[in-house]
């Protein structure tokens, strides 16, 4: 038989205890938040695939100013996330050697900032044409 949970006071609120906390949920919320407008470009992909005028529709909806304003803060929560993600990369990742000493956290962020900047130009030039 399981005993019946005993409730805590002290966990009301825990969130505003701490700046920390609170970058940790608005953190978390973008995640929810991109996940949403990536339901949105489903939805796009489904409307092309039904045919050219409902494809036809998505896209003049595009131009609405409430979904410029969607497309702005996607991007902003978009980088809100990748910037405090790649913060936190020295605390996820395994202990790494690189010639029997480990990299400092800040040789790591800058090494994936790299990494991404330069995946990111490459499929720029890739999609755009730049590159065979």
């Amino acid at each position: 038989m399981s005993r019946p949970r005993t409730y805590r006071p002290g966990m009301r609120g825990w969130w505003q205890r701490h700046p920390a906390y609170r970058r940790y949920l608005l953190r978390e919320g973008t995640s929810l938040f991109l996940g949403g407008y990536a339901l949105w470009l489903v939805a796009g992909l489904l409307c092309l695939a039904a045919g050219e005028a409902a494809y036809g529709q998505w896209r003049a909806l595009q131009g609405t100013p409430w979904l410029f304003g969607l497309h702005l803060a996607a991007l902003m929560a978009a980088c809100y996330h990748a910037v405090t993600w790649l913060r936190l990369l020295p605390l996820t990742v395994p202990v790494i050697r690189l010639g029997g000493r480990r990299p400092s956290d800040r040789a790591l962020i800058r090494g994936s900032w790299g990494v991404s900047v330069a995946l990111s130009a490459a499929l720029w030039l890739y999609l755009g044409g730049g590159w065979p």
